[in-house]
């Protein structure tokens, strides 16, 4: 499977909750590293911390949350998504905000992912 595929394919198990595919498509100690100001965020080490902690902490701050990929690119061991995340937040304020997404990939695994985008638009509906 090409990285693009691998990356689609991520997307399409989170938002369907395959938690089994998405796992699988993701390296034991892979690094999730957060945009400052995000709800709950910071840098997260190992599939357990990213999706049993970080995951569910800044999901409790949303009735939904939607990341929406627009554009994927390729860059090699690389790949750049750009999109939008749409959310409602708990205290019913709506947001729209793009988002751009680095992944690095290696052996047919997600290692790395760094998230770029407006912290301050989430953050304002939180309130």
């Amino acid at each position: 499977m090409s990285n693009v595929e691998l990356i689609k394919k991520f997307y399409h198990a989170f938002k369907n909750n395959d938690q089994e595919t998405y796992l699988a498509l993701c390296d034991e100690n892979i690094e999730w590293q957060l945009a400052d100001g995000m709800p709950n965020g910071g840098k997260f080490v190992g599939k357990d911390a990213v999706f049993n902690e970080y995951f569910p902490k800044m999901l409790s701050n949303f009735k939904e949350f939607h990341a929406i990929p627009e554009n994927i690119s390729n860059m090699k061991d690389h790949i750049m998504v750009t999109g939008k995340y749409h959310g409602i937040s708990n205290t019913g304020k709506s947001f729209d905000v793009s988002f751009s997404h680095v992944y690095h990939i290696q052996d047919n695994k997600i290692v790395q992912f760094r998230q770029f985008t407006d912290t301050d638009r989430i953050q304002e509906s939180l309130n």
